[in-house]
């Protein structure tokens, strides 16, 4: 049965947005099959924007620090958002404020312990991992100097 009034689109919404943010591009995507109107669908998903229940912003935010905190970087994250229909603008200006190369060291010292491996193949499959979860050359350069210098004043 599809949902065919402002109120029951609300309600379905509000049920969505209790479990966790969303971005109005995930809304419309979850719902429209659901709806009689995407024009219904349309004006209740902004007026939610209005009301400030849907942020893109907000949403954007915690999703930074979820995936951050699970060790990936910028690169992957800016696409997952993209993808999830947060603007690049908004993503950007969030995704400054992180230390990344940082992050990339603490996902590598997760990786590898606290000494790196001399083997060449070793280290290039490292770096491969690395930038697979989302991280920059230069985080990765990064990351690996700044193990090297912990081993150097051991």
């Amino acid at each position: 049965m599809k949902l065919d009034n402002a109120q029951s689109i609300r309600i379905k919404i509000m049920d969505f947005l209790a479990r966790r943010e969303h971005t109005s591009k995930e809304i419309f995507q979850k719902m429209e099959k659901k709806v009689e109107s995407s024009n219904i669908l349309r004006e209740q998903i902004q007026k939610l924007i209005d009301e400030g229940l849907i942020d893109n912003k907000r949403f954007a935010e915690q999703y930074i620090h979820s995936r951050s905190s699970k060790g990936y970087g910028p690169l992957r994250i800016r696409q997952e958002l993209i993808k999830k229909g947060v603007n690049e603008t908004i993503s950007q200006s969030l995704m400054e404020s992180q230390d990344w190369s940082c992050l990339a060291k603490l996902v590598l010292e997760k990786k590898t312990g606290t000494s790196i491996p001399e083997e060449r193949n070793d280290i290039l499959k490292i770096k491969r991992f690395l930038n697979y979860r989302g991280f920059n050359h230069s985080q990765i350069e990064e990351a690996f100097s700044l193990i090297r210098n912990q081993e150097n004043d051991r």
